[in-house]
């Protein structure tokens, strides 16, 4: 009986440490005192209905551009930044149609939990 009941204790504490372990290893993927930033979300077609080709966020000396299909097809986009300061920064997104353009004010700001990389930013004209 004694062997089942340490069984048992063994078998209920393993996957309380593995539960552990993973949370703890997505904790240290991402730091809030890292500058790295992905900016993702959904951009509106431009002014004269045509769908977005590209978008193209400055913020501080970076300006990464998203000109993948899903820009296009989806509506959705994603850059990645990797050097955002700890009070964050203030860019614009330039939103690149066939004929046409339009630009969003956006405020890029640092992760506030580890684990987070991700800002979402929707982008409308």
């Amino acid at each position: 009986m004694r062997n089942r009941v340490a069984i048992l204790a063994v078998t209920s504490v393993l996957p309380l440490t593995a539960v552990a372990s993973l949370a703890a290893a997505s904790q240290a993927a991402a730091d809030p005192q890292s500058g790295e930033v992905v900016v993702t979300g959904s951009v509106g077609d431009c002014n004269n209905g045509e769908s977005p080709k590209e978008v193209q966020i400055t913020a501080g000396t970076e300006n990464p551009t998203d000109k993948n299909p899903g820009v296009e097809n989806a509506g959705a986009y994603a850059v990645t930044f990797q050097k955002i300061p700890t009070k964050g920064v203030t860019g614009a997104a330039l939103v690149t149609c066939a004929s046409d353009t339009y630009t969003v004010k956006v405020k890029i700001t640092r992760p506030t939990a580890a684990g987070d990389l991700v800002l979402r930013k929707e982008l409308k004209e």
